[in-house]
């Protein structure tokens, strides 16, 4: 639609699987194209939010701000090249299980429920076949990794399939209890290692912020850019008032 491209996930409405990047870092008279979104978000079920890097639309920001939209994080964008990536020390009791797309979709389940309890606490983590089928039919040559400590499940990340030599690795999170322990290092070595043993030149991440960021560096990350999520703070289809 005008000013923005929408990615919106058909089964899942968990936040971060739904958003609007700028097409340009145009961010004049915004009023309609944010009208046109909010109504495309809201007919889906779906939470209005956008996600963009600020080196590429610094005026946005404060024409969404303008707009009534809240600052909901700030990111760090960082890189790993096979010239800089570290491997990562191993977690006494734990392992790491490979899903593809060839995987039983109960697999692809206890992931999908791991994945939305670590980003969100109070999520039961009730993942669908609909999601699981859906996971599987889009992960293509992309990669997803299960951490079990000691039998357990308690982190999970992926990287998409590859292209033009670069990927994304997304959706890391371990739960609650068992974090600070390395695992989300260990998690995030490994798929790098894996995704560049499948061609991938550069591998990069979104860190919540730069203390986050710093786990990251462990393993050959550095941080190029910031990257800002905006959300509107009035529900599903409230026009938001400056």
């Amino acid at each position: 639609m005008p000013s923005f491209t929408l990615f919106l996930h058909p089964t899942d409405d968990l936040t971060y699987f739904n958003y609007a990047i700028p097409d340009d870092p145009w961010a004049d008279n915004l009023g309609h194209a944010l009208s046109m979104l909010r109504e495309a978000f809201t007919a889906r079920g779906r939470h209005p939010r956008i996600e963009f890097i600020e080196a590429f639309a610094p005026q946005l920001g404060p024409a969404l701000r303008a707009a009534g939209f809240v600052e909901e994080a700030r990111q760090q964008l960082m890189v790993c090249t096979v010239e800089t990536y570290q491997p990562a020390p191993p977690v006494s009791g734990l392992t790491v299980a490979e899903l593809t797309g060839a995987s039983a979709a109960g697999e692809v389940q206890a992931y999908l429920n791991v994945q939305r309890r670590g980003f969100d606490p109070r999520d039961e983590g009730r993942a669908t076949a609909d999601d699981a089928e859906h996971f599987l039919r889009t992960i293509g040559e992309g990669r997803a990794f299960v951490a079990s400590l000691d039998g357990q499940p308690v982190g999970v990340g992926m990287f998409t399939a590859p292209f033009a030599g670069v990927t994304e690795i997304a959706g890391l999170t371990t739960l609650a209890p068992f974090r600070r322990r390395g695992i989300a290092t260990r998690l995030t070595a490994l798929a790098a290692r894996k995704a560049m043993t499948q061609g991938a030149q550069v591998v990069f991440l979104t860190a919540a912020n730069e203390r986050a960021g710093r786990v990251y560096e462990r393993v050959g990350f550095v941080g190029r850019a910031t990257m800002l999520a905006y959300a509107n703070p009035g529900g599903w289809g409230a026009s938001p008032s400056p």
